[in-house]
């Protein structure tokens, strides 16, 4: 650990270093006057000096307003001064201590005496820089912890941001009950539905329209189109199932079973007549097909999911619209039974349907209004 000696006396000076060295302590260095004890400092911004034995009375500058000045500055605040002085007057020892020394040795200094306050005095110097590295390590370590929180905050922020877009992905594609059950387990996901109403609905004359038409103009029409029949279907209670090409399926009645499906279905059938008239103007014109019975519904695959319908009732819903008319609803049997007579419908009468044979079908023309 290294002293600094500063006194203006070159016998009182080598004196001391004699005794230091005596007892290993060889890392010493002189200065013969507090101006020069000072322009070590000013030399040495980050000086490792651990212990300054200060003579108290020298000539320009005395040993206390040095230690002032020393102690004036942060970084040199915790380095102990033991004030080395022939005088034992009470007031220079008060100014002495007030000044920032922290003991004093009489002269001639006494071996065994000087070499215990020195001795006591760099203990002190050690464990004050101890502790200050402790503390700095500390500082370091909770900035880093601060750190490392906030990036952990960041990430976290992030992982929530993209847990939410998954399940808004989700939603997207399947119901929110059976997101739900989807993230709650992986076991695959099937039901039975006594009774839906399953709805299909094709653009009449989109493929002759979309030839004609940019490529951006094609999917503009069917994301208004399709996104006016989303709307519809929140509107009426519906599930939409998918869409194909300009192709339009929903299904009411599922997964929340309603006794009004084919209420709810026919609804929205007859407002998406009105609304492609609208979205097109009139250019378009939208043929559906409507069928009441059983379905089972599910979960396919595992890393694009798909919630899909199947069964005959599918089927024959299906057939109902590709042997229907352009503009128009067409409905089973099953299904007109179901509907009340506040329903319109025109009997279109007995049509050969693919796989099924002839079949009676009606044509749902509209909507009685309130008043009757």
């Amino acid at each position: 650990m290294t002293i600094l000696i500063v006194d203006d006396s070159t016998t009182q000076r080598l004196a001391l270093a004699a005794l230091l060295e005596d007892e290993g302590y060889t890392d010493l260095l002189l200065a013969d006057s507090a101006a020069e004890a000072l322009q070590h400092f000013k030399q040495n911004e980050h000086s490792n000096i651990d212990l300054i034995l200060m003579d108290l009375r020298m000539p320009i500058m005395n040993g206390i307003e040095a230690c002032r000045q020393i102690k004036a500055v942060e970084e040199r605040r915790d380095i102990p001064i033991i004030m080395v002085t022939n005088s034992s007057e009470t007031e220079d020892l008060r100014l002495a201590f007030t000044a920032g020394a922290m003991d004093y040795i009489i002269k001639p200094p006494n071996e065994i005496e000087l070499v215990a306050r020195v001795r006591s005095a760099l203990k002190l110097k050690y464990e004050i820089d101890q502790r200050k590295a402790r503390e700095r390590d500390m500082q370091q370590l909770n900035q880093q912890l601060e750190k490392l929180l906030v990036t952990l905050a960041e990430k976290h922020g992030m992982l929530q941001q993209e847990q939410k877009k998954s399940e808004q992905l989700l939603l997207n594609i399947l119901p929110k009950s059976i997101a739900n059950r989807l993230k709650q387990s992986p076991k695959v996901i099937a039901e039975r539905f006594k009774e839906v109403t399953v709805l299909f609905a094709d653009i009449v004359g989109f493929t002759q329209l979309s030839v004609k038409i940019s490529p951006e103009e094609v999917v503009n029409l069917l994301n208004d189109i399709f996104s006016c029949f989303d709307g519809l279907a929140d509107k009426y209670g519906l599930e939409k199932i998918k869409t194909i090409g300009d192709a339009y399926m929903a299904v009411a009645g599922l997964p929340m079973p309603s006794p009004d499906h084919a209420v709810d279905a026919a609804g929205m059938a007859l407002e998406m007549q009105h609304k492609i008239v609208g979205i097109t103007d009139g250019q378009l014109q939208v043929r559906i097909g409507l069928h009441s019975g059983p379905v089972v519904a599910g979960v396919i695959g595992k890393k694009k999911f798909s919630y899909d319908l199947w069964g005959d009732t599918v089927n024959t819903a299906h057939r109902m619209e590709t042997h229907g008319l352009a503009g128009q609803i067409q409905v089973t049997e099953t299904t007109y039974g179901l509907l009340p007579n506040t329903f319109l419908f025109e009997p279109r009468g007995r049509v050969k349907v693919k796989g099924k044979g002839e079949m009676f079908t009606y044509l749902l023309i509209g909507k009685q209004d309130a008043t009757g």
